[in-house]
Formats: C-alpha cells, structure tokens, sequence
C-alpha cells in the first residue's frame, strides 16, 4: 500500500471496518471497504 492507503486503512479500521485489495495482474486493481451498517 502507498502512503494514502495507509491512511484509509487506518480511518476504515477506526470505525470498525475492513479494506482490502483485489487484482488481476496487468489488468485491474479492485479496494474493498466494508463498514458496519451503525444499526
């Protein structure tokens, strides 16, 4: 991760979330951020 992921993954993680990266080589990079719904 470069330095502003870093950073997302410090925020998402905070609030009780998750992040993750997804990718197929040459071709796609996916971030996943899942965070609770707060219900």
């Amino acid at each position: 991760y470069g330095i502003g992921l870093s950073v997302a993954k410090a925020i998402v993680e905070a609030h009780g979330g998750e992040i993750r990266a997804e990718s197929e080589k040459n071709k796609w990079t996916k971030i996943v951020i899942n965070l609770p719904s707060g219900k």
